[in-house]
């Protein structure tokens, strides 16, 4: 935990060190970045630093029980939003944009904001919320869990070479000049701001993953998954345009005749119906859709499997870095990245010997893979190992507090500025 010294250092340079943590996705809204920020507020709270977070919210008749954290007790706003988890993209640009709506009016009412921590989803949100810390006189963190627009044209959303994609380019670049700081999520994201817009204050802090929450271990949710001996390989997150899951299911045709692999596919997306329609296609027994899973059932969810897969798109790796990947880590599960060779995924996999690499579209190495991992239990059981100890001794819940703390220390120790 961090020492006192540090907090009293934070509370001397930030008055009541009030940190103002804007997400779109917050407990109990599922997605992959709510554990995240839930875990950011509970640990920056369990500090001593008021905090508050202005978030969606669910419908008012779907809501569910929510037990916040005492410390943020009366301090989660959260707005319903009639387009959150609507799928297309009309239903996603309507909750983006409705979601800046209020965090800009909501934000306003906040009094004594010393800091503005923003995530880069929606993308562009760094704008208004710079003009809400202008008009609060509080530093402004852009939290860069990507590089937008180009994810877009990854998806499939924008040609990079159009005006929009141009136009959104620079209002991107200007998100980071008026930020006080970037906080990306890794170094390969810290170096193209810095190259993009040189002078740019930037700190590198990787997505983490509470290793108390999920440990490794078997439960009676987890295993019925791998009943018989069955040996499951599993994708869970996302099922949107930016994964290539595709891939995924054409492996799963190259081993249906082995009756003791199964492929699991968990979550919820707009790509969904098309991989579930092109399994269907291919008259795969095999694979299994199931939807999101409650965030109570996360720990169960990633030790369900024997081998984890994250496939992306050509180029995406490059500029996203999904954190379920430490999640099936945490769990002691191996993984399988679908990425180039040189992407930052690829590179902790292979710094943290938790797994092996592949490249992406092409479904008959995938398939190569997932067998020779099939073949070799030992091989499961030791990458699984590896993979926890690395996380808790870089990626844990912790350490990431610990290094969010020391960079707002001194960010608010540096005098004030203009955007």
């Amino acid at each position: 935990m961090t020492s006192p010294p540090l907090r009293e250092r934070f509370e001397t340079a930030a008055g009541l060190g009030h940190v103002l943590i804007i997400t779109p996705y917050f407990a109990p809204i599922p997605s992959a970045s709510t554990d995240l920020m839930k875990a950011l507020a509970e640990g920056l709270a369990e500090e001593g630093l008021k905090v508050t977070v202005l978030t969606n919210g669910p419908a008012l008749a779907a809501r569910p029980v929510m037990t916040d954290h005492p410390r943020l007790k009366g301090r989660i706003h959260r707005a319903w939003n009639p387009f959150l988890r609507r799928l297309g993209m009309f239903h996603k640009f309507g909750e983006y944009l409705w979601f800046m709506a209020f965090f800009l009016l909501r934000g306003l009412a906040v009094r004594d904001v010393d800091l503005i921590f923003v995530a880069s989803t929606p993308p562009l949100a760094g704008l208004p919320a710079a003009l809400l810390a202008r008009l609060k006189g509080a530093k402004l963190v852009y939290n860069l869990q990507d590089i937008f627009p180009d994810s877009a044209v990854v998806a499939g959303l924008l040609t990079g070479n159009g005006r929009l994609y141009r136009w959104l380019r620079k209002a991107e670049e200007a998100t980071y000049r008026v930020s006080d700081l970037v906080a990306s999520i890794s170094p390969a994201f810290s170096d193209y701001v810095q190259r993009t817009v040189p002078g740019t204050q930037v700190a590198t802090i990787p997505n983490w993953v509470d290793t108390d929450h999920i440990q490794p271990g078997d439960s009676p949710a987890s295993t019925a998954f791998r009943r018989g001996g069955v040996f499951v390989v599993q994708y869970a997150g996302t099922i949107g345009l930016m994964q290539n899951l595709e891939s995924v299911v054409l492996a799963a045709e190259c081993l249906k005749e082995i009756p003791d692999i199964r492929f699991v596919f968990i979550g919820d997306g707009n790509a969904k119906r098309a991989l579930e329609e092109l399994a269907k296609e291919r008259g795969l027994s095999n694979c299994v859709f199931l939807p999101l899973q409650p965030l109570d059932q996360v720990p169960f969810v990633y030790n369900a499997c024997n081998l984890g897969v994250i496939p992306l798109k050509p180029g995406a790796a490059r500029i996203a870095v999904p954190s379920k990947t430490w999640n099936y880590l945490a769990a002691g599960r191996p993984v399988v990245g679908c990425v180039e060779e040189d992407s930052p995924l690829a590179v902790a996999i292979r710094e943290s010997r938790s797994g092996a690499v592949v490249p992406p579209c092409d479904p008959a190495r995938l398939a190569q893979v997932i067998l020779e991992y099939r073949n070799a239990p030992e091989r499961v059981r030791q990458e699984g190992r590896q993979g926890r100890d690395y996380v808790e001794a870089h990626l844990s819940r912790r350490s990431a507090i610990r290094h969010y703390l020391q960079t707002f220390d001194h960010l608010l120790a540096q005098p004030a500025g203009g955007i």
